[in-house]
Parts: C-alpha cells; sequence; structure tokens
C-alpha cells in the first residue's frame, strides 16, 4: 500500500475524474455479465479467465486432501503450497516484467496454457514428494504468468473506463471457480480415485488451449496481418 501510494500515477486527475464521476454508470446485473462475456476481444479473455481459473482453483483446493491420500504429512503439505506460492510471488514480482517486454502476452498465454495443461496432466499420477516438487514448478510459474497477463490484456481490450468494471467481472469469474472446484474436485476423488482431479483440470486446460487459438490466437494473427496488408494464406 505505501509502494501504491507513492509510486503510482493517479490515472484519474483533473477533468477526467470530474467526467467519470458524472458518468453514469451501469448496473451490474446477469444480463450485464452475459453482454461482457459475448463482447469480442475481451469476451473470449473472460471465459478464459473462468476456465483457467477453475483448474487451478480444482488444484489449490484440493491439493491438501490429495497430499493427505498419497501419504504425505500436514507440515510438508504446508511447505509444498508455500513453494507453490513462492514462485508465483517470484513470477508475478520480477519475472514477468522480463517477459513481457521480450514477448507479446499472447505468446506468453498460450505458452502458459500448455505448460499449465502438461504440468496438470503430471499431477494426476506424481505420488513422490521430490518428484511433486518437480512437477508444481512449472505449474506454478505457469499460474504466476497466467494470472498477471490475462489482467493486463482484459484491461488493454476495453476503454478506459470499463477498466475497473471488467477487471471487477474477471475477479468475480475467478471467485465463483473457488466455490465450484472443491465440490467437484471433492466428488472426483470420492468417486474415482486420487488422479481424477487432475487429470478433470488437464481436460480443462486442452479445452482451453484449443479456445484461445480459435478465439484469441488466430484472430490476433489476422488482425496484425491486415493491418501489414498480408494474408493469412
Amino acid at each position: 500500500m505505501i509502494l501504491i501510494y507513492f509510486f503510482l500515477p493517479e490515472s484519474l486527475v483533473g477533468e477526467r475524474r470530474d467526467a467519470a464521476r458524472l458518468q453514469q454508470k451501469v448496473p451490474f446485473t446477469l444480463n450485464a455479465l452475459g453482454d461482457a462475456l459475448k463482447r469480442p476481444g475481451v469476451g473470449p479473455l473472460l471465459h478464459l479467465r473462468f476456465f483457467y481459473g477453475l483448474a487451478f482453483s480444482m488444484f489449490t483446493s484440493i491439493f491438501a486432501l490429495f497430499a493427505q491420500a498419497i501419504g504425505l504429512a500436514s507440515q510438508t503439505t504446508g511447505y509444498l503450497l508455500a513453494y507453490v506460492g513462492l514462485l508465483s510471488v517470484i513470477v508475478q514480482g520480477g519475472l514477468i516484467g522480463l517477459l513481457t517486454r521480450r514477448y507479446r502476452e499472447n505468446v506468453l498465454i498460450i505458452t502458459g496454457l500448455w505448460v499449465m495443461s502438461a504440468a496438470m496432466l503430471a499431477w494426476a499420477f506424481t505420488t513422490s514428494l521430490w518428484l511433486l516438487l518437480i512437477v508444481l514448478a512449472p505449474l506454478a510459474i505457469s499460474g504466476g504468468v497466467l494470472n498477471t497477463v490475462i489482467q493486463s490484456a482484459i484491461s488493454k481490450s476495453v476503454n478506459r473506463e470499463e477498466v475497473g468494471g471488467m477487471l471487477g467481472i474477471s475477479s468475480s469469474l475467478e471467485a465463483f471457480t473457488r466455490v465450484i472446484a472443491p465440490t467437484v474436485g471433492g466428488l472426483l476423488m470420492q468417486n474415482l480415485g486420487v488422479w481424477a482431479p487432475g487429470i478433470f483440470s488437464a481436460i480443462i486446460m486442452a479445452w482451453v488451449v484449443g479456445f484461445t487459438y480459435r478465439k484469441i490466437i488466430i484472430p490476433a494473427k489476422i488482425e496484425r496481418l491486415a493491418a501489414e496488408g498480408k494474408s493469412l494464406i
């Protein structure tokens, strides 16, 4: 909070702040949510945020039960989750700046999704502590990249006046996944086995990869080539 106060410049200053205060605010309703999900540009990103969030929430909400089932002590489970959190903080706090300066956001998104898909699949069949340390590293790093880059892409896909509202919708969708994931993950683990939540998450991520290519990567490439006067074919 101290760093934000001193170093983050205010985006609404002077007349712009007065205009924003007088502007009529659109109420948040289910219809408004539906309209946002249908919008080109930001709509696919919100879908991506929800389904990626569902897979990652499946991991975070079920991992303690998974660890217990494979015989890990509670303290060891805590250390593993702290390890995942530390890697995510390192990525979002420093590494992401280097990555975004070198690669386009869409490249980071699709690469992060591929890595997350493979990591979720590997997690499903990993029962060794040392293998878990290896598997959880790409899972945590890709999660840190996706959390940051997807939010950044959403903020750039709407007008300045809509940024706060769209980020709020994005956060709400992600929070909703944390309601769904524990129930679904618990049922899968109870009825199928400890591997089931990981497989379910990997399937979701595989679908998300295809969705991202169709709705985000290819349209962006077509738009970029059109701007350069070229054809995709």
